[in-house]
Parts: structure tokens; C-alpha cells; sequence
């Protein structure tokens, strides 16, 4: 299945406000279930743009979507946590779902996995990621 076919798949389970089928959906992002050695950029790209619509703020769903860039963070490289810090960052607050909100600080503050710590940070994306984890104010 191509990534167009899989995001299809998710909008219309998200469409059909089906959990079941948006959690199907969502595993088949994963790079194990695609042998994947890293997630692809447009995965992450189109997946963070889906978590900005104004639909997506108040939905069930949210933590769903989220939830992927905690279990697959193993999977994505430096470039893609600093998009999704930069969207903590700017939008984290913006979800009313508890669910997606418990994802959100578990994202920001985990001391378990610090799941979007990045290998080889620049200053910039350094001073993002301490913004997000609220280090920085």
C-alpha cells in the first residue's frame, strides 16, 4: 500500500469517526510493519499537517496521530523531532481531547524516553527542544 493509499485509509476512518480503524491506520505508518530503517519525511510531514487542522484540535483521534511519533521516535531522525517539537511548541496546547493532551506531555516531558531528544541538535533546534520541555521560557 503507498503512503497516498494509507493516508486515505486514516481520513476515511477518521471520516467514519471508526477508533478501531484509525488505530489500523496508524500502525500502518510504522516502520517495522513497512521495514522501513526510518520513517519518511512525507509521513511525518503529512501527518503533522493532519494534526494542524482546526478538526483535529478537538478530536477523539488526536492522541491516536500522536501517539505515532511516540512509539515510532526510534524511527525518526533529527530533522523530523524538530518539526514535531516546532508544533508542540506552537500548537501542543491547542488539543482538548484528554487523551491527545496526556500524549502532548508525554511527548514534552517524558523521563523515560525522552522520546524527541535529538543525536546531533544544532543551536537552534537545541533552544526548541528546552523551549518544549520547559526549560526555557
Amino acid at each position: 500500500m503507498s503512503i497516498d493509499e494509507k493516508f486515505e485509509k486514516l481520513k476515511d476512518a477518521l471520516r467514519r469517526d471508526h477508533e478501531r480503524d484509525v488505530q489500523t491506520a496508524m500502525f500502518d505508518f510504522g516502520a517495522i510493519h513497512n521495514n522501513w530503517t526510518q520513517i519518511p519525511d512525507e509521513v511525518v510531514e503529512r501527518l503533522l499537517t493532519l494534526l494542524r487542522d482546526e478538526e483535529m484540535y478537538k478530536s477523539p483521534y488526536a492522541g491516536h496521530v500522536l501517539n505515532f511519533f511516540e512509539f515510532e521516535s526510534p524511527y525518526l531522525n533529527d530533522r523530523q523531532k524538530w518539526l514535531c517539537i516546532g508544533f508542540l511548541n506552537a500548537h501542543g496546547d491547542e488539543f482538548h481531547d484528554v487523551f491527545a493532551h496526556q500524549v502532548v506531555v508525554e511527548l514534552r516531558y517524558s523521563r523515560y524516553g525522552d522520546h524527541l531528544k535529538m543525536k546531533k541538535p544544532n543551536p537552534q533546534q537545541w533552544r526548541d527542544y528546552q523551549k518544549m520541555r520547559g526549560d526555557l521560557e
